[in-house]
């Protein structure tokens, strides 16, 4: 099966041999990866919409893999019972939502060895939350598809606070990797953000001018990473 450079990259965190637990398996690309390449033993793909779980389970058919890969209609992991996955990954959703799924389900995360996150959006929260959890990162990964960028989380149990506020909205890993995504992405924005303001700054009203001030603490912020990169 073909998968994008996105999900593959994401498969490719886990460790070999683990128990994976898939939440918003959508299609199951992930799961099926991971059983072909021999990274996981057992995984359970889940999702709460019963379509994609349909088409899910086609696709476990059509690769005979029913015996290793289990669909569970759920709400995040309200239907992964304690001890079932040493491995949870959650990906393409918003970092609200992420923190959602991972505060309701705190008691199986509390006994989950590694998470594996890529939030679409706020990807700061989940740095915190993760570090609220008692959840340390190990890894990040900065990419880019379809002119999109994307950042993986690689978690495991342990103590961590970062000392720094750009820690939390960039990533510590990445900034100490000096990573060239990362870079790409920030200098993209510095770009993108002087347009705005030069936009902003036309018949300026009590609203342009706050939002020219958030802008001017992100913009702050970013020149402070590219300093370090």
């Amino acid at each position: 099966m073909n998968i994008s450079d996105r999900l593959a990259t994401i498969a490719n965190t886990v460790e070999i041999g683990s128990k994976v637990a898939d939440i918003g398996t959508d299609h199951a690309y992930i799961p099926i990866f991971l059983i072909h390449h021999g990274i996981a033993q057992k995984v359970i793909a889940m999702d709460i919409n019963k379509g994609p779980l349909l088409k899910a389970n086609t696709n476990i058919a059509h690769y005979n893999m029913g015996h290793l890969i289990e669909t569970r209609l759920s709400n995040g992991l309200e239907k992964l019972n304690q001890g079932e996955a040493d491995t949870i990954i959650v990906s393409g959703m918003g970092g609200e939502l992420i923190n959602d799924i991972l505060e309701k389900g705190s008691s199986i995360v509390q006994d989950t060895k590694r998470l594996i996150l890529q939030p679409q959006s706020e990807i700061y929260k989940v740095r915190e939350k993760l570090h609220q959890m008692n959840f340390k990162i190990i890894d990040e990964i900065m990419m880019k598809e379809d002119n999109k960028y994307y950042v993986i989380l690689v978690s495991e149990k342990g103590n961590e606070k970062y000392a720094k506020a750009i820690y939390y909205y960039y990533g510590k890993i990445l900034i100490h990797k000096k990573d060239r995504i990362l870079k790409e992405y920030l200098e993209k924005n510095l770009k993108d953000y002087d347009k705005i303001t030069k936009k902003l700054q036309k018949n300026l009203t009590e609203n342009k001018q706050k939002r020219m001030d958030e802008i001017q603490e992100e913009v702050s912020r970013i020149k402070e990473v590219l300093n370090c990169l």
